[in-house]
């Protein structure tokens, strides 16, 4: 009976354990994410979006323009396995019309750049139908 305790012992210690580690690296998961977020909602990443979107289709986000607006996909932001962040971005409060970002830090200057994305056929359409 005494042996028969110990391992019950040893059994619940070990199932402890584990339920920490998890813990632990859930925590850390959404500590990571936090910090994305809170860099994708940065004022730098607000202007690289901007910019892009300027270069994309001249006099972008201006009175007028067949880009409007823009809304960052809270829910898209993850962390790209290459390094940086991948999120999207709407235009004109349509989800048909997106760009996708990839954000990261330069070695060089510690800023934000974007490295690269893609958009939506439709949003391609939108910008080539108005030249």
């Amino acid at each position: 009976m005494n042996i028969t305790r110990k391992i019950i012992k040893g059994f619940v210690a070990l199932l402890i354990l584990i339920g920490l580690g998890l813990g632990g690296i859930k925590i850390m998961q959404q500590v990571q994410y936090n910090e994305m977020v809170s860099t994708v909602k940065s004022e730098e990443v607000k202007n690289i979006i901007e910019h892009n979107l300027k270069l994309r289709h001249e006099g972008a986000l201006e009175n007028g323009d067949v880009i409007q607006s823009y809304q960052i996909d809270v829910d898209s932001i993850e962390h790209s396995p290459m390094g940086g962040i991948i999120f999207k971005v709407y235009i004109n409060n349509d989800e048909q019309l997106y760009v996708h970002f990839l954000i990261n830090k330069d070695l060089n200057s510690g800023q934000l750049v974007n490295e690269g994305g893609g958009t939506s056929q439709k949003f391609r359409e939108l910008i080539t139908a108005d030249k």
